[in-house]
């Protein structure tokens, strides 16, 4: 799979990317990553964590800060399933009959739209601008909505003037993007409701299951804490799974 952006390098859009194998030690990288003081820095620390490539070189932090939104926002849904987080189930209220009802939605099967060919640059007239990064993003993290789209517009400007309404279509035209929504119908009513899905919905959250689980098979087998971290996760749950058995927990 490649990414629906890319980081252009020489000329040449780079896109492919490679997601490190599930063990305790990315686990427990992803789980510190999630304590960063906003959204778009818990992105950036998540995703450095996850990816062992980007682009054809090693992943990094300043690599992923400087990647489109819609890539760091198909990052994650990709890490979500990496991880075996989908499908997942939402709880919407119909904009009818105001009953509140569920449903799964499969994130691998949510529609992504590839950049567009300007890519990583629109025009709107005498405007040229950048598609907006994941730096832009930490940059006006915590700053009232007006002030976040000016300094959000004009860290994108790269010259020129124009209209700002223009320039926002130039740049979703150019933009990788993400499925933001998915139509469901009220089982009550049947009304079909636009539903929103969360691009961040996979970002890990803190946890003390994994450390809960290290605990138990040092004290069991003696291990050091890195020698666990290591196990694949379905070999560390296997040996879980092992220990309630001996301790007769049927599961």
């Amino acid at each position: 799979m490649l990414l629906p952006g890319g980081i252009v390098r020489d000329g040449e859009r780079q896109r492919s990317f490679a997601l490190r194998p599930v063990d305790g030690t990315l686990e427990a990288a992803l789980a510190e990553a999630a304590t960063a003081p906003s959204v778009p820095r818990a992105v950036t620390s998540v995703l450095a964590a996850a990816l062992a490539e980007l682009g054809g070189e090693p992943a990094g932090e300043e690599a992923v800060r400087n990647l489109a939104v819609g890539d760091r926002q198909f990052l994650v849904r990709q890490l979500s399933v990496h991880l075996g987080h989908d499908p997942v189930w939402l709880t919407a209220a119909c904009s009818e009959c105001g009953e509140s009802f569920d449903l799964e939605v499969r994130q691998a099967d949510l529609p992504v739209k590839e950049a567009g060919e300007s890519f990583p640059f629109a025009q709107a007239g005498d405007l040229r601008l950048r598609v907006p990064t994941g730096a832009d993003q930490e940059a006006i993290a915590g700053l009232p909505e007006q002030r976040a789209m000016r300094a959000l517009f004009e860290r994108c400007r790269i010259a020129g003037e124009g209209d700002a309404k223009a320039a926002e279509a130039a740049i979703e035209e150019a933009s990788p993007e993400v499925a933001l929504a998915v139509l469901a119908a009220c089982p009550d009513c049947g009304t079909a409701n636009e539903v929103a899905v969360d691009p961040y919905l996979g970002l890990p959250a803190q946890s003390e299951e994994l450390f809960a689980e290290v605990h138990l098979l040092a004290s069991t087998y003696h291990w050091s804490e890195a020698e666990i971290l290591a196990l694949p996760r379905a070999r560390r749950r296997l040996y879980l799974r092992l220990i309630d058995r001996s301790r007769g927990v049927v599961q």
